[in-house]
């Protein structure tokens, strides 16, 4: 889908823009365009991918309907507010909500991408189906508000506040609070380090929580963003084939909009990749699904070399060939490496819920 949009987002940005804004340092972009020009192309982009999502549904086997929409409030940070975050749950086919057969079923959380600007819960419902349907757990999609009207750190903040909220209210959606996942996709990767980055360490940041957050079980990630200490002209050059990753104007409306001016890039809400040893020690069991054509793979590659040097339990998988978001694309079929990597996740879901088990 990104791909899409990025080469629409290409014709109509001025090439010397591209090459200034783009140019150095992630945060010395951030004023170069007025927050009016900003939020303007962010909606037309929110349109376009909304156009392109609907192409992608359609596409055999079809993306299935949410069981539930909810809204619930935002409880930590500055933006807290009522009603602003939007969860889409989706169960088996066969489960009311409600009866008992549908009570103590694993859940995963799951937090879209978009660059941090655009997207929804919904999105990502194939893979929400996918999860239902094989695991036979209850999958939660999180509509967080989105920047440059909700800049960092208030997408971390929604994404904790969802985490909490599930755990708070598990019985309610048929999830044991004890086999919880939660999961990303590109800025959603992001978000599922950060917020649980931020769950475990409140305190650096000087949050409350209102209650203690969840065991999880793992997280489960698909080409996340982990390291924005590094510009995006070191990223591309890392990656084997650069003339397939994203293109500069849109990267730099995502960084231009997330990053507020003078932020922290190493702040690990931010950065996840690079947080503190004490932090990623606390991380549970994690996957990564890489695409070998991204922008995003040498930090990937990074992260899970870490990852294994503290102990902790990593899956990686490599897709040979392709790009960024790669599952996403606004088409009428679907690769077979897309199921061939969601049957993969889940398997490593339900691997580490059966060693839980013995």
């Amino acid at each position: 889908m990104l791909r899409a949009i990025s080469f629409c987002f290409r014709l109509h940005t001025p090439p010397a823009e591209e090459n200034i804004m783009d140019d150095g340092h992630p945060h010395a972009s951030t004023n170069q365009s007025p927050y009016w020009a900003l939020v303007l192309r962010a909606k037309v982009l929110r349109n376009a991918a909304s156009l392109g999502y609907t192409i992608h549904h359609y596409a055999p086997p079809a993306s299935p309907s949410a069981t539930l929409t909810r809204w619930i409030d935002c409880t930590l940070g500055e933006k807290k507010g009522e009603k602003v975050i939007r969860l889409d749950l989706y169960v088996p086919k066969d489960v009311k909500l409600g009866s008992a057969k549908a009570a103590n079923r694993p859940g995963v959380i799951i937090f879209h991408g978009g660059g941090f600007v655009l997207g929804q819960g919904t999105d990502d419902a194939r893979w929400a189906g996918a999860v239902c349907e094989q695991m036979g757990a209850a999958a939660i999609a999180v509509s967080y508000r989105l920047a440059p009207e909700f800049p960092f750190p208030t997408p971390v903040e929604d994404c904790a506040s969802s985490i909490l909220h599930v755990t708070e209210h598990a019985k309610a959606y048929g999830i044991d609070p004890t086999k919880l996942f939660i999961s990303g996709f590109s800025a959603g990767g992001n978000l599922a380090f950060s917020s649980h980055h931020l769950l475990h360490s409140p305190s650096k940041w000087g949050y409350t929580l209102p209650i203690d957050p969840p065991p999880l079980r793992g997280i489960i990630t698909f080409y996340p963003l982990l390291d924005y200490s590094l510009n995006r002209p070191q990223k591309r050059s890392a990656c084997e084939k650069p003339e397939f990753t994203l293109a500069p104007s849109l990267t730099t409306l995502f960084d231009s909009s997330y990053l507020p001016p003078g932020v922290d890039l190493f702040d690990c809400r931010l950065s996840p990749g690079i947080a503190p040893d004490e932090m990623i020690e606390q991380l549970p069991s994690v996957h990564l699904a890489l695409c070998e054509y991204d922008m995003l793979h040498a930090e990937g590659i990074r992260f899970k070399e870490r990852l294994e040097s503290k102990g902790i339990n990593v899956s990686v998988r490599e897709i040979k060939g392709e790009k960024h978001a790669w599952d996403k694309r606004p088409s009428m079929s679907l690769k077979p490496s897309v199921k061939e990597e969601y049957d993969a996740a889940i398997a490593v879901m339900e691997r580490w819920l059966d060693q839980e088990r013995k």
